[in-house]
């Protein structure tokens, strides 16, 4: 394990990142019910064709932290009761909203699934739906995904586990690539569930750049740049991060091939990572990490203030959303990334000082 300080220009990723993700499921609730009276619906639909992207660097980004900075002395049982105390409690808390907002609006709080969910079992391939919220999923296969990693890091030497990593981001991202399913609970060929296909392959590269990273970190430290190499690193750093946003959500992707946006984030992950060009060195700073506290609880709540919307707004106020689309997407998007914030205040901090204390 590597004591490392805070790698700050990595939280305006997530923060950014985190907001994109929004447009997934705005895409399905709010746009397409008013493509045809609102024509831009239609274009923003196609812009944030890759809007689910995100989720995929979440994974990479969540690899490099375990194999970084885990202790892999621990037993696999305190391990994967730290992670279910790290990552659940904000699903329990979002599955407690949805119960208290089925008693008094429209939506039908879908128990069996939730039980699921609550269980994390609900993307390891055996559930059928989603639960209410939908981006529980990722909390599922990410949970399943880094205590598998764990295990067979401890049981395995490191020449193979390399070599049986490698065959695994390479058999999951090609069987994730060549389906044709839109949902992450489905399983291809009835066993590899999507959503632990894409969590496996993330995780597996985030192992690899985490080892090239410790192996390298001094050298890394030690080493400044000259001028020319340092205005390329920076050019570098510009460029692919506005490639990545420009097709994750500013402008439709002539191509269908989505792994192409992966190893274009891998390149920027990594420069960011070493920060030797201007660009990430400018966002290595507190600012960022204050914005990057506020990633984990939108990504977790945006989906239940989206349910709300649809069954406030949307069916009540059509005309009005006709009249003023903009109104309708701002007002929504604030709302989101408020309830986040007030969620990580009131919720997540308590509960994480709470779990904190000594026992």
């Amino acid at each position: 394990m590597v004591k490392i300080e805070k790698i700050k220009d990595i939280e305006i990723l997530r923060f950014l990142f985190s907001l994109v993700i929004i447009f997934v499921h705005i895409k399905v609730l709010i746009l397409k019910p008013f493509v045809d009276e609102i024509p831009f619906y239609q274009n923003l639909i196609d812009n944030f064709s890759y809007s689910y992207l995100p989720v995929d660097f979440f994974f990479i980004i969540s690899g490099f932290f375990l194999f970084l900075t885990t202790d892999f002395g621990c037993n696999f049982i305190d391990f994967a009761k730290k992670k279910f105390l790290r990552l659940m409690p904000l699903a329990f808390y979002i599955i407690v909203l949805y119960w208290l907002a089925a008693q008094f609006t429209p939506i039908k709080f879908i128990k069996y699934e939730n039980v699921f969910a609550m269980l994390t079992l609900n993307n390891c391939g055996l559930t059928l739906s989603y639960p209410n919220n939908h981006c529980l999923w990722y909390i599922s296969a990410l949970f399943w995904c880094m205590c598998f990693y764990f295990y067979l890091y401890k049981i395995i030497n490191k020449k193979h586990f390399n070599f049986i990593t490698a065959c695994m981001i390479f058999f999951c991202y090609s069987l994730w690539l060549h389906s044709h399913f839109p949902h992450n609970w489905q399983n291809v060929y009835k066993v590899f569930n999507i959503g632990m296909l894409r969590g496996i392959a993330g995780l597996g590269v985030g192992y690899f750049i985490s080892m090239i990273y410790k192996d390298n970190i001094d050298k890394i430290r030690q080493t400044n740049l000259k001028i020319l190499p340092k205005i390329l690193t920076t050019a570098a750093e510009i460029y692919l991060f506005c490639f990545i946003f420009y097709y994750i959500c500013l402008h439709k992707m002539n191509y269908n091939n989505q792994l192409i946006l992966i190893v274009a984030f891998i390149g920027l992950f990594w420069l960011f990572l070493i920060k030797k060009g201007w660009f990430s060195m400018l966002l290595e700073n507190n600012f960022s990490v204050f914005l990057g506290k506020f990633a984990f609880p939108i990504f977790m709540t945006h989906f239940f203030i989206l349910d709300l919307w649809v069954y406030t707004v949307v069916k009540n106020c059509h005309d009005l959303i006709v009249l003023h689309p903009w109104l309708n997407l701002v007002l929504m998007f604030i709302t989101m990334i408020l309830f986040g914030v007030i969620t990580h205040y009131f919720v997540e901090q308590p509960i994480n000082r709470l779990l904190k204390k000594p026992r």
